[in-house]
C-alpha cells in the first residue's frame, strides 16, 4: 500500500527549489502561473505580452531564488517580479493597447459580436484608468476569482485594504462606464 503524502507547502517547495530541486520549482510554476499571468495582463492588457512577461519573470525568479529571505512569501515576491517585468515590457514596446477582438470566439451574429467587442473595449478602457495596483486587484478578483486574503498575500497588504481599494475601483469603473454610455 502506498503511503499518502501531504502536498508540499509553498515554503517547502521554495526550500527544495533553493537547493536545486527543479521539480519543486516546476510545482511552484504550476501553482502560481495563472496568478502571474493575471498580474502581467493587468500591467500590459495584451495576452501575448503577459505570457512573455510571465515567462521572463519565472526565469528571473529561478535565477534569484537564493535572494528570497522568507520562503513563505514567494507569491508576493514573484508577483513583484512579474509586475516589474510586465511594466518594463510595456514601456519598451510603446505599443498602444490593442482591442482583444481577435482573441474572442467568433459568434454567428455579427451585431452581437460587435456589441461584445464594444463592451469589452469599454471595460478595458475603464480598467486602464485605474492605477496599477487597483487594476491588478480587480483582475485578480474578477478575472482570476481570488479572495481578498489571497490578493492581500500576493500584493503584501491586508485583506481590509484590498476590500477598500476594490470598493473604490468598482465605483470608479461604474462612473467611467456610465459616462461612456451617455
Amino acid at each position: 500500500m502506498e503511503a499518502y503524502l501531504e502536498p508540499a507547502t509553498t515554503a517547502q517547495l521554495v526550500f527544495r527549489a533553493k537547493h536545486g530541486d527543479r521539480e519543486a520549482f516546476g510545482a511552484l510554476i504550476r501553482l502560481y502561473e495563472r496568478t502571474a499571468l493575471a498580474v502581467a495582463y493587468a500591467a500590459t492588457a495584451d495576452a501575448s505580452s503577459a505570457g512573455d512577461a510571465t515567462q521572463e519573470a519565472f526565469l528571473r525568479a529561478w535565477q534569484r531564488l537564493a535572494a528570497l529571505k522568507e520562503d513563505g512569501k514567494f507569491a508576493t515576491w514573484l508577483c513583484r517580479i512579474v509586475r516589474n517585468v510586465a511594466l518594463d515590457l510595456r514601456r519598451k514596446s510603446h505599443a498602444a493597447r490593442q482591442p482583444r477582438g481577435d482573441e474572442r470566439d467568433r459568434v454567428a451574429d455579427p451585431v452581437m459580436e460587435l456589441d461584445q467587442r464594444e463592451t469589452a473595449d469599454r471595460v478595458d478602457e475603464a480598467l486602464w484608468q485605474l492605477d496599477d495596483v487597483s487594476r491588478t486587484m480587480v483582475v485578480l478578483r474578477y478575472y482570476e476569482g481570488l479572495s481578498s486574503h489571497a490578493i492581500a498575500d500576493v500584493l503584501a497588504t491586508t485583506a481590509t485594504a484590498v476590500d477598500m481599494r476594490l470598493s473604490r475601483a468598482r465605483q470608479r469603473l461604474r462612473t467611467t462606464l456610465e459616462r461612456v454610455r451617455t
